[in-house]
């Protein structure tokens, strides 16, 4: 992994810079997403740049760029380098003064973790901290919040942490979607509160036909009193992964639906990516 790609021109990783005195970067002008790449394929590279483009709408960045274009310089790399399993990071950095300059980064971020399997049948704990992300449909680089609560997650032996807004309800992960089951419903916060999560969307389509989906605030008190039979969280890294305690509140440990969910969700995107 030696490559990368600046605004379609391929260069060394480590001149993949931005200065300290750029605008863009001191205001947090700019935005990202990770992309994996599994077995040599990357992983819904169109949904992924599609949100990339409509956060950068969200936050008045503009730019000239392509999804053709990008689709093809996230192939350039991945050939070039030979890559397999990794995540690769877009950021996209505005030009606040002119609104002409955006510079677009493609690189490989780290290698792919793959997590335990006992994870995926027991469950992980999270735990909770108060705080609500800026304009949460946008996925910018302000991420002090999810830093300092990811933080905290691993300070409690947790795998992650979940954002409580000032009514008491979860919004997300600091690096995930959250979801809760109840039959054959599964409970997701409101779009309008959230980001929209590739998985999240990869879940709903896979889903279709076997479980109603539900946008509605999730009360962490409700979460607590297990008035959901079960509740997981779902990203690009994490794939479908089951709770299993939240703070010191344990709440099952079988996990039936969740491993339906799970099925689905494997059977749709490889079948898509065959």
């Amino acid at each position: 992994m030696v490559h990368a790609i600046l605004n379609g021109k391929v260069i060394k990783k480590e001149k993949a810079q931005i200065p300290i005195y750029h605008k863009g970067y001191f205001f947090d002008f700019a935005v990202y997403s990770s992309i994996k790449v599994l077995n040599g394929k990357i992983f819904f590279p169109k949904y992924h740049i599609q949100r990339l483009f409509q956060s950068a709408k969200m936050i008045n960045l503009k730019h000239n760029f392509k999804i053709k274009e990008v689709l093809g310089w996230l192939e350039k790399l991945t050939k070039i380098d030979k890559l397999k399993n990794v995540l690769l990071r877009i950021v996209l950095v505005g030009d606040p003064d002119e609104q002409k300059n955006a510079l677009l980064y493609i690189f490989p971020a780290s290698e792919l973790t793959f997590y335990p399997d006992e994870w995926y049948r027991k469950g992980v704990k999270v735990i909770t901290f108060e705080g609500e992300r800026f304009l949460p449909q946008a996925k910018t680089t302000n991420l002090l919040l999810n830093f300092l609560a990811l933080e905290k997650a691993k300070k409690c032996n947790a795998f992650e942490a979940l954002l409580i807004d000032r009514d008491g309800n979860i919004r997300e992960g600091t690096r995930s979607n959250f979801f809760a089951i109840r039959e054959n419903k599964i409970f997701t916060p409101p779009k309008e509160k959230v980001l929209g999560g590739i998985t999240q969307k990869l879940i709903i389509l896979a889903t279709k036909g076997k479980f109603k989906v539900v946008y509605r605030d999730i009360a962490l008190k409700d979460v607590k009193r297990k008035n959901y039979q079960e509740c997981f969280i779902a990203s690009t890294s994490i794939n479908v992964m089951p709770i299993n305690q939240i703070d010191n509140v344990y709440l099952r440990n079988s996990f039936q639906k969740t491993y339906e969910i799970q099925k689905l969700f494997k059977n749709y995107w490889q079948q898509k990516l065959k």
